[in-house]
């Protein structure tokens, strides 16, 4: 007998996603369908406030993106009061450095701490001597196994090794995330929801001990990407390539770049 199952909501997405799957007879899949909630209300809240608040409103669509929305209600609001063309080279600048922070954060978790346990076997943590596994492995044999456990049957292909390396960055990166927020935190004022980017610039200044600090937690998050994360995502493209010809792709969406480069016309393709 033909069934649907459907899943709903799906959270280790970073927002809310829906899946339905019908099944024949035989339990072979005929149909698979995702869709996730994109209109949150915002547009409603915002009618008949100071244009101003949009900036902090936005935000709250998401906690883990929030940058993104007060990027683009800055950008709005610069449009609508005639100073697009006027924004200091600092104030750009600054704005940049609080995006490009998110950026980083949200690539990392979304690799590692979104994605990567569909690839990751977690249960052969005993296998490893690690000592950075120890409380992980405690945390297991205490019975303590959310968020890993139960799980669905999974397809795990990565040999020992590449497990391991893989687990043992996907604990690491949790503190790599820490220090990418740190990074906003240093011009946006606080992660998440900044209060660091306005209309017609950023609310902070930078200073010398400002962008050492900055430029310290950079150099690290640079070496994480270069010697962990970049290795992993290869590691795991290799063990799933058939999985590249999975998906319909962007569809309809629109994805460019939004970092302004050189403050006189943004080029959104950079």
């Amino acid at each position: 007998m033909a069934r649907k199952i459907v899943l709903d909501p799906i959270t280790r997405i970073e927002g809310h996603l829906k899946i339905e799957v019908s099944l024949d007879g035989d339990n072979t899949v005929e149909e698979a369908i995702s869709s996730g909630t994109l209109f949150r209300g915002i547009e409603i809240i915002l009618k008949g406030r100071d244009p101003r608040d949009a900036l902090r409103i936005t935000q709250r669509i998401c906690g883990v993106c929030p940058t993104a929305h007060s990027t683009a209600s800055a950008l709005c609001l610069d449009s609508a009061f005639g100073i697009a063309d006027k924004i200091p080279d600092n104030g750009r600048i600054i704005r940049n450095l609080i995006l490009g922070s998110n950026y980083l954060h949200n690539h990392i978790l979304h690799f590692y701490h979104l994605s990567a346990l569909d690839y990751l076997d977690i249960t052969r943590a005993e296998r490893y001597d690690d000592p950075e596994l120890q409380r992980l492995k405690e945390f297991i044999r205490r019975g303590e196994l959310a968020p890993f456990l139960p799980r669905l049957e999974g397809d795990y292909r990565l040999s020992d090794e590449d497990n391991r390396a893989l687990l043992l960055n996907y604990i690491r990166a949790l503190d790599i995330r820490r220090k990418a927020h740190e990074m906003l935190s240093i011009f946006g004022g606080k992660m998440p929801h900044n209060m660091g980017i306005v209309a017609g610039g950023a609310t902070s200044s930078p200073t010398t001990e400002k962008i050492a600090s900055f430029l310290w937690r950079l150099n690290e998050i640079r070496d994480f990407i270069e010697n962990s994360y970049l290795p992993d995502v290869i590691r795991v493209a290799k063990a799933y390539q058939d999985h590249f010809e999975i998906g319909g792709g962007w569809g309809n969406f629109l994805s460019f770049g939004v970092f302004d480069l050189d403050g006189s016309e943004p080029d959104y393709t950079k």
